[in-house]
């Protein structure tokens, strides 16, 4: 089955409580400005190309450019002839999916919040191994493969590792679910940006998400959930140490 794109971002801007528009290069705005509302990207960071974004997200080179175009005209995005775009602004205002929730999350304590992912993504992760759509896996191999692209870039393999987390939230079918582990999942971004600069991180978590991965593939909710446990727990601890 051909995987369709723009099902995959329509789901992720309606799972996540945004309303679904016409245009692909709103989907790919919205997406954009939430990687800036999290705190994948902050001001003055150099965005990934049009070749690299275009691959994370897995639309066209030519959808990426106009997103970008519109985030300029919007004063978010600095595009200069010649070199790198940069985040001038991360006031996003509406076009992040819920901004405001991403920021209310903070508020919360890491060890609640890691309390609360475990327990909400043994739902959702048990759900999505038994009703996953052929499509999505195909997408999360191709994320995969985005991600080993990333390997030696935290911000490209942030905003990949998003859309593995948030593909298989959307496919529990339950769209309060996958708000909520969305938004657990965007806790404390901007300090994971540090954990995965570390040597070997990402190459840790990658092959966490294999593991993921084949839990998923062989619809096994127990192997699927155990891997998604140990990853998390990861997250966790690793995130914690920056704060000892």
């Amino acid at each position: 089955m051909a995987m369709d794109v723009r099902a995959m971002l329509e789901d992720d801007v309606a799972t996540l409580g945004g309303a679904p528009k016409k245009s692909m290069k709103d989907f790919v705005v919205q997406k954009i400005a939430t990687f800036i509302a999290t705190g994948i990207l902050k001001a003055g960071d150099p965005l990934p190309s049009e070749r690299e974004l275009a691959s994370a997200l897995s639309v066209s080179r030519e959808t990426v450019r106009g997103a970008i175009l519109i985030l300029s005209t919007h004063g978010i995005l600095s595009v200069v002839h010649g070199t790198r775009t940069v985040v001038a602004s991360e006031d996003v205002g509406e076009l992040a999916v819920q901004a405001a929730r991403y920021r209310d999350i903070a508020a919360y304590s890491l060890d609640n919040v890691h309390e609360a992912r475990l327990l909400i993504e043994a739902q959702v992760v048990r759900a999505a191994a038994l009703k996953m759509e052929p499509a999505t896996f195909d997408y999360l191999r191709k994320s995969i493969a985005a991600q080993e692209a990333a390997c030696d870039d935290p911000v490209r393999f942030l905003i990949c590792d998003r859309e593995f987390h948030t593909a298989i939230y959307r496919s529990s079918g339950n769209a309060v679910l996958a708000d909520m582990a969305a938004d657990l999942y965007s806790y404390l971004l901007s300090h994971r940006r540090r954990v995965v600069s570390q040597p070997g991180s990402i190459a840790t978590s990658i092959a966490d998400h294999r593991l993921i991965l084949a839990g998923l593939e062989t619809r096994d909710p127990d192997a699927a959930c155990a891997a998604f446990a140990i990853h998390e727990t990861r997250i966790y601890t690793t995130t914690k140490l920056l704060f000892s």
